[in-house]
């Protein structure tokens, strides 16, 4: 770990901007700052963000999770096979063309595209 004397004037901005912001959250950095230095100050500062960073981690991992399983529901669902795919959106675009409501065909036609794989 580099010292505050090694680092450049831009990672000094950084850092300096960077506690600048984390000050309007935590008051207690511009006393640490005073009496215990920059160190404590940014040791401070990741102990305090540790919960919200496993929190955000977790919610990384439901996400990634959540698209794998889209994607894999949509490997396996009729949008992936061309035969079926024609014949829902050809039925779905004259319903567009035929009504002038996409509403009416994305809601109707839609779902039946989407679902057919879990039908059959």
């Amino acid at each position: 770990m580099k010292s505050w004397d090694e680092l450049t004037n831009i990672q000094k901005a950084f850092v300096g901007i960077a506690f600048i912001v984390a000050a309007a959250l935590l008051p207690e950095i511009a006393f640490l700052v005073q009496f215990g230095g920059i160190e404590l100050a940014f040791a401070l500062v990741i102990a305090t963000f540790t919960p919200f960073l496993t929190w955000l981690s977790a919610k990384y991992c439901a996400f990634k999770e959540m698209v794998t399983i889209a994607h894999i529901a949509y490997r396996h669902s009729a949008s992936a096979k061309p035969a079926v795919f024609a014949v829902q959106a050809s039925f779905c675009v004259a319903a567009i063309l035929f009504t002038g409501s996409t509403v009416f065909a994305l809601s109707f036609f839609m779902p039946s595209l989407l679902l057919n794989g879990a039908l059959i």
